[in-house]
């Protein structure tokens, strides 16, 4: 049986609705309905991310925008420009095929190796991985075509770098770094947010034509472990990390895909590509590097580093958001005007899935137009840190008498560290500052001055809060009231001077 998955027609962006609904769509229908939709997610924050950034290829190997005045009458529209979305996808249609036999979707028509359950493609993203060790060895699962669609593209932008040098699978774009996107009310507003300007030298200078990777008739990036190939923009939003060949089957009623063909793909020079997604800091060794996700730390923590737009030499903030500081100031936007912005990333360690993180937090186009709100959003932040540091110096030292309740100099280092990790104190006190970080972004550009003191009473109470929870799992009551009543002491002093120095 001839089997066919084209996705420009058919259903397979999950998408939300206006009312809150969900619907699958095809890319015809989600970019020409944008305007009416809410939201597109994946399954992972990557996925999401991955999604995304193949529509964006789409759109501005269309629309471009060269400048501001072209973005701007994108925006007046209010939505994608149908018929020159049915024209391209006409022209190009046989290319969106998941199983054409000679362009299959984001695959290679040459299946290099041996077939593999289609497990060893996906398990490395996360996607359902009990699941997936149970059915790993007999290669028993199925997935639906609309759902693979989903993988391959994720996959494809966010595949885990393993493997030895000399034959590696090259990590994709997306890895190991946080991703930001700046969100609307509509998908429309979404994705016309991230649109940001493209030409020959923008955001990725262009070696040659420029165009996604599903316009070559043949693969301009073959895998070369020793090549790190320098693509333009819509190259690089739809790179390939992998070589892959799904093998489809017909199963009660519906196309699904049990083994797939694997192996390495090309490999992308991140030493001179700056992803427009991402954060990055001057590093005083390596240059400029992207801003990578830490495990015990959320990313709204570094939210003060997105809105420094006038610091090139040491930090560059997500393009979008300059870019969109270009139309607050044109008047194309309104800086009174509150949207959202994603952030999104997977970490990994040692060639395995670490964690994932999606966060969701306000966007006061304010932030975009007034460089001194921003110094108060980062000054607001690093008092945060203050007293973050000022509570686990206090609970080290609360540790430290516990072990130790004659003298807490004398408490071995392995011992108090045992305590100090029990007491869990960092995680109880920014965990809850997070819902109040986005109230106070909000308040900020309202009222400074009221803002940042209700925000140094919050950071307070909340340190105040998380080192009395914590000490009352000390258990020695002798032992415990000793080092609590000294330790209690600790907080507030260093609190203080936290404080002090920051005014």
């Amino acid at each position: 049986m001839d089997l066919h998955f084209n996705l420009v027609d058919e259903p397979w962006l999950p998408c939300v609705r206006d009312d809150g609904t969900s619907v699958e769509l095809g890319l015809y229908d989600a970019l020409t309905q944008a305007h009416i939709l809410r939201e597109l997610h994946g399954e992972t924050p990557l996925g999401t991310a991955a999604l995304h950034r193949l529509l964006l290829a789409v759109l501005h190997r269309l629309f471009g925008p060269k400048n501001k005045r072209a973005w701007s009458r994108l925006w007046q529209g209010g939505r994608w420009d149908e018929t020159a979305l049915q024209d391209y996808f006409d022209q190009w249609r046989p290319r969106f095929d998941l199983f054409d036999d000679d362009y299959p979707f984001y695959q290679s028509p040459e299946p290099p190796g041996t077939p593999e359950p289609l497990n060893r493609l996906f398990l490395p993203l996360g996607y359902n991985s009990t699941l997936f060790e149970h059915q790993l060895a007999d290669g028993s699962l199925t997935v639906p075509a609309a759902q693979v669609a989903r993988w391959i593209v994720t996959m494809q932008a966010s595949g885990i770098g393993t493997g030895p040098p000399s034959n590696p699978y090259p990590a994709g774009p997306l890895i190991n770094a946080m991703i930001v996107m700046p969100q609307g009310q509509t998908l429309f507003e979404t994705l016309i947010f991230n649109f940001i300007e493209y030409h020959d030298d923008k955001p990725i200078p262009a070696l040659e034509d420029d165009k996604p990777i599903w316009e070559y008739d043949e693969n301009p990036f073959p895998p070369d472990p020793k090549t790190f190939y320098l693509p333009g923009y819509l190259g690089y939003l739809t790179w390939q990390s992998r070589t892959i060949h799904l093998l489809p089957e017909w199963e009660n009623g519906e196309i699904r895909v049990r083994e797939c063909y694997l192996s390495q793909g090309a490999r992308w020079d991140n030493r001179a590509i700056e992803d427009p997604m991402k954060v990055y800091v001057r590093d005083d060794k390596w240059g400029m590097m992207s801003l990578r996700l830490r495990q015990g730390k959320a990313m709204w923590r570094d939210a003060g580093t997105l809105f420094q737009l006038h610091q090139p030499a040491n930090i560059r903030p997500p393009v979008a958001f300059s870019w969109l500081a270009e139309h607050v100031a044109s008047g194309d936007l309104q800086p009174s005007q509150i949207y959202n912005y994603l952030t999104l990333g997977l970490c990994n360690k040692q060639a395995k899935l670490d964690f994932f993180r999606h966060e969701r937090m306000p966007l006061p186009l304010d932030y975009l137009a007034d460089e001194t709100l921003s110094e108060k959003l980062r000054d607001a932040l690093k008092i945060a840190e203050g007293v973050g540091t000022a509570l686990r110096r206090a609970g080290w030292e609360l540790a430290q008498w516990v072990v130790s309740p004659t003298d807490s100099r004398n408490a071995y280092k392995d011992d108090t560290q045992l305590v100090f990790s029990q007491l869990n104190l960092e995680r109880r006190y920014w965990s809850r500052l997070e819902v109040k970080f986005q109230s106070f972004v909000r308040d900020l550009p309202q009222d400074r001055h009221a803002a940042l003191v209700d925000w140094v009473k919050t950071l307070q109470w909340t340190a105040r809060d998380a080192f009395t929870e914590a000490a009352e799992g000390v258990s020695n009551p002798i032992r415990g009231l000793k080092a609590v009543t000294l330790a209690r002491g600790t907080l507030e002093r260093l609190m203080a001077r936290a404080l002090e120095l920051e005014e």
